[in-house]
């Protein structure tokens, strides 16, 4: 059976490392940069990175999470079913990050300095805004040799590298956090209380063809399953729909 897993941020907090991981994702996936359109993707993903992390300055909530993570940790390796070996290697992780997190600046203060990358971020928000007459010197950075892109792009991601890690972190504890248990949407709606979790994560069947929209906060929330529809976009969907939970 076919499956997606679906996550819902329930505060700001997450929503916005969640935000930051997805443009990771789509940066590294382009850092190929086999094509002309591989690589407007590539500088398109960056600045959108980019201004995230200039918007939200996340570093003092990573601090944060990144220290309840090693009080975690720690309270753990007092469980006598809880291996030593990787739970050491994640203490040792953990305390790595808090340390470079904390000596660090600002995230991205470098690349909004940089030089090239600076006038190109102000066009690449502008409609039509990469047309070569009005950078030239993008249409000549794109004849360059291939290990030459790939060196500069490889060196600007490398300034984000600790946001990346830390964001990794972060995120993969707080999905840990959540075991994944059977429910059933009722006419394609569920709801419970959230006892201040963080994260949702959804598993659910394509079967029913149907996606699901999440309303609430950390305190209560709501899943409603919709359908693709013609003439109103979506629909409720009027199906009972089986799927699993986990609460982060």
């Amino acid at each position: 059976m076919a499956e997606l897993i679906y996550e819902h941020p329930l505060n700001e907090k997450v929503r916005t490392y969640l935000r930051v991981e997805y443009l990771f994702s789509q940066v590294n996936h382009q850092l190929a940069l086999a094509n002309e359109s591989q690589q407007l993707g590539f500088f398109t993903s960056l600045f959108a990175l980019i201004e995230v992390l200039d918007r939200n300055d996340i570093r003092p909530d990573l601090i944060k999470d990144v220290e309840r993570c090693e009080s975690a940790l720690v309270s753990w390796s007092r469980h006598p079913s809880v291996s030593d070996d990787s739970l050491e290697l994640m203490l040792q992780q953990a305390v790595r990050l808090q340390s470079e997190l904390i000596r660090g600046a600002k995230f991205a203060n470098v690349l909004k300095e940089d030089k090239f990358l600076g006038p190109l971020r102000q066009r690449f928000f502008i409609p039509g805004g990469t047309c070569y007459f009005d950078l030239p010197q993008l249409q000549f950075w794109y004849t360059q040799p291939l290990d030459v892109r790939q060196k500069s792009a490889q060196e600007w991601i490398a300034q984000l590298q600790l946001v990346e890690r830390a964001i990794s972190f972060v995120l993969t504890f707080i999905r840990e956090r959540g075991k994944f248990q059977p429910v059933v949407a009722e006419n394609g709606y569920y709801q419970s209380n959230t006892e201040q979790y963080e994260l949702l994560r959804l598993k659910y069947p394509l079967e029913y063809c149907c996606y699901p929209t999440i309303s609430g906060n950390k305190y209560r929330y709501a899943i409603r399953f919709m359908q693709l529809c013609d003439t109103q976009g979506r629909a409720t969907s009027d199906k009972n729909i089986p799927f699993e939970l986990a609460c982060c």
